[in-house]
């Protein structure tokens, strides 16, 4: 009974953080997440994802539901949002992290935000047709690196 209290113990001391966050650090960081929409994004993750699933499947529903309770379940905003700020709180300082919010708060900022899941969505299709495009030749010399492996032998 004592290692096992013991160990919980030990594996709670692990798993919190180096250092205490200053709460205005933690407060910046909070509004940091406020102020760029990250809950919001992540929500439109999840219908993107759900969408996706559908698309592949029209009759995958419950798969599609599965995979969202899933992904909510571990990686939902509540869940994250302490994980969130103590990183953004970890790396900014308090006054960058202010800085951060007041841009995205700013014309240009709302703006990027709103064009930010159609700029990803384009720079991911972009980068799949150079890759697409370029695959025969990386196909071809690891073939190559085979066929010479399987003749050096």
């Amino acid at each position: 009974m004592k290692r096992i209290l013991l160990g919980a113990l030990l594996g709670a001391a692990l798993a919190m953080p180096a250092y205490a966050l200053d709460e205005d650090a933690v407060s910046a960081a909070r509004d940091l997440l406020e102020a760029s929409r990250t809950e919001q994004m992540l929500a439109v993750t999840m219908d993107q994802i759900k969408a996706n699933i559908l698309q592949q499947d029209p009759n995958g529903a419950a798969y599609a539901d599965v995979v969202v309770n899933f992904f909510a379940e571990n990686l939902s905003y509540d869940v994250l949002e302490p994980e969130l700020i103590a990183l953004y709180a970890e790396v900014f300082t308090t006054g960058e992290l202010r800085e951060l919010a007041h841009f995205y708060r700013s014309p240009v900022g709302q703006k990027s935000l709103d064009l930010m899941p159609e700029l990803m969505q384009r720079s991911n299709a972009l980068t799949m047709q150079r890759l697409q495009a370029a695959l025969p030749k990386l196909e071809a010399e690891l073939l190559a690196i085979k066929a010479e492996q399987q003749t050096g032998q």
